[in-house]
Formats: C-alpha cells, sequence, structure tokens
C-alpha cells in the first residue's frame, strides 16, 4: 500500500492511543535522560545515555511528523524547558542510570511489538519495527556493559532439565496445604523481574521523596516506597522459602542531594509510568505462575498498586496535571449540549 492510499485509510482507535502513548513516554524519557547526561561521571556509561536520549528525540519526532499528516493535535507533553531544572546535583548513580535504562529499554521492547501487532496500516508497522530495533540495540548495549562492570544482576540459575516428567497429581497446584511442589522456572523468572522492577520503584520514591518541597506529594512517594518494600519482602520471603536465592540489588543508588532536577508534575508521571508497567507485570505473571499461593499474591499486588496508581492520578487530575488521552465522543453529552 502506497503512502498516498494510506492517507486515506484513517489510523484505528488502537494505533492513536499506542503512538500517543509512545509519545508521552519519549518526552518523558528526553527529560530524565537529559538530567542523566549532566550529571553522570563515568565516561563509558555517558556514550549509552546520549544514545537513548538522541533515540527518544528521532521517535518523537517521527510521531510527529504523523500526527501533523493525519491533522491531530499533539499532545503537550514534557518539556525541558518547563519540566527539567538545569545545574542540579546528581540525584542517582551512574550503577542506577544503567539499571533504569534497561528497565526503559525492556517496557520498550513490550511496548513496541505490541504496537506492531494491533497495527492494521503497513506504514504504522514499519515505524513501530523500526522503534523496536532502536531499542533492542541499546538494550544489548546496555546489558553488555554492565556485564563487563560485573554489576548485571542475573536471574537465579536452576538445574538443567534431563529426563521427560508428566504431571501426575492435582498437588501440583497446592500452595499451602499439603506437598509444595518446587517453584517452575517460569515462575522463578516473573518473581524475579517484578522484585527488580520494585527495587528500581523503591530507589526513584525515595530520590523523588528527599528532593520535592511538596508535603502532599512527599508523602504519595514514601507510600510508593513503602508499597515497594512490601512487595519485594513478599517476594524475597516466598524465594528464601523454596529455596532459591533472592536477587541482590546494587548499593547507595540514591545520593544525599535536596534539589529536584525535574517538576513535581513530571515526578508524579513517572511514578505513574512505573506503577502502570507494575501492575501490567503483575498481571502477565499472574496468568503464567500455577501455584495457587502465588496467584494470590499476584492478586494482592494487583489490587493495591491499583489503588496506589489511581491515587496519584487524583493528585494530577486536581492539579489539571494530566492530559487526557485519546477518547470516543460521549454521545450523550453531545445531544445534551446541543439542546
Amino acid at each position: 500500500m502506497t503512502l498516498e492510499r494510506e492517507k486515506l485509510v484513517k489510523l484505528t482507535s488502537s494505533e492513536i492511543a499506542y503512538l500517543w502513548n509512545t509519545y508521552m513516554n519519549d518526552c518523558m524519557s528526553v527529560c530524565l535522560l537529559t538530567h542523566f547526561l549532566d550529571t553522570v561521571t563515568d565516561p563509558e556509561v555517558e556514550p549509552l545515555l546520549r544514545q537513548n536520549l538522541e533515540t527518544s528525540q528521532k521517535h518523537l519526532h517521527d510521531i510527529r511528523e504523523i500526527f501533523q499528516r493525519e491533522n491531530i493535535v499533539q499532545p503537550i507533553g514534557f518539556s525541558i524547558e518547563n519540566h527539567v531544572v538545569q545545574q542540579t546535583p546528581k540525584l542517582f548513580s551512574d550503577v542506577f542510570y544503567m539499571q533504569f535504562l534497561i528497565h526503559l529499554n525492556k517496557s520498550g521492547l513490550v511496548i513496541n511489538a505490541s504496537a506492531i501487532a494491533i497495527a492494521s496500516r503497513n506504514d504504522i508497522r514499519k515505524l513501530y519495527t523500526s522503534f523496536l530495533e532502536d531499542v533492542q540495540g541499546l538494550y544489548d548495549k546496555i546489558i553488555n556493559l554492565m556485564l563487563q562492570k560485573g554489576i548485571y544482576i542475573r536471574p537465579p540459575h536452576m538445574i538443567y532439565p534431563d529426563k521427560i516428567d508428566y504431571i501426575e497429581k492435582q498437588s501440583f497446584f497446592n500452595g499451602w496445604l499439603g506437598h509444595t511442589r518446587p517453584l517452575l522456572g517460569i515462575e522463578v523468572s516473573h518473581l524475579f523481574h517484578s522484585l527488580l522492577h520494585n527495587n528500581i520503584g523503591k530507589e526513584v520514591c525515595i530520590g523523588f521523596a528527599q528532593v520535592t518541597k511538596d508535603e502532599e506529594i512527599r508523602k504519595y512517594f514514601m507510600r510508593g516506597k513503602d508499597l515497594s518494600s512490601t512487595i519485594t519482602n513478599d517476594i524475597h520471603n516466598l524465594l528464601q522459602e523454596n529455596d532459591v536465592p533472592p536477587a541482590t540489588n546494587w548499593d547507595a543508588s540514591v545520593t544525599n542531594s535536596t534539589s529536584a532536577p525535574f517538576s513535581d508534575q513530571l515526578m508524579l508521571f513517572i511514578i505513574s509510568s512505573l506503577s502502570s508497567i507494575g501492575t501490567a507485570t503483575y498481571g502477565s505473571s499472574l496468568a503464567m505462575s500455577m501455584r495457587r499461593d502465588i496467584g494470590l499474591l499476584y492478586e494482592k499486588f494487583i489490587a493495591k498498586s491499583l489503588v496506589y496508581g489511581k491515587d496519584g492520578l487524583t493528585i494530577m487530575i486536581e492539579r489539571n496535571w494530566m492530559e487526557q488521552p485519546p477518547h470516543y465522543l460521549d454521545r450523550e453529552k453531545l445531544a445534551k449540549d446541543h439542546n
């Protein structure tokens, strides 16, 4: 299908939603990476931050062109001028920068692949295929550097399977009563990545609570730190009870700076994004976990994360900081206003 022909085929609601969300997330990334780049001290980390920043800027440019071509209003999003406080002290360590880059790009891999899967128009599939290739390249570089530095946190090892077995008893699903089977590799994988996600969330909440001057927002960030700590402890306990070595964490991620590098609006958006990613992670983990106790644990995580995320969005809405995502018309309101 030619570009001229594609212009006649309107974007679907799914395509518009993914483009809008990608735009907002890349705006956020540009602001974050600008501060990281201004304060990084490791000469090996600096090129990776710069490449990630340039990639996010390129993605924003490509999406803007589509919005202009389709006559779709461009989101305000976040800008360096309005949401990054220049020349502020370093808030997080260089090791945290690398860990956060992994997290950003891991989310990018999932989001871009999902966008390809739902896209109907060829140009949108090509766009997100190029985005996916960008993110894959950056992801590999970050992991390779962390492996070289000996700071990459690997998932736990397990004994290689050496024979074929079949499940014979319903006790396979047990989690409390009777015999409790060992954890499956896929269950440990999801627990491990939930653990890493909450380690990142906890550090971000600690740092943001340390620098915000707004008491309501500070208390919200501290709630996030406590929630992440609770989830981390629950996962640690489950792994230890099942003789699985838990993942170690990096040290001294947050500096002693009390100067906010970002606006309160941007910091709330970042925490909201992390909370949303966490909820989605728990949902996919729940679907892959076959022991009842693990399933209930994820259900608890989802419930608590949904409440926390909603409270953050409420603060943003009350302060007129939350842009309305693309939505269908409210036909009932339209009819009333017309009359």
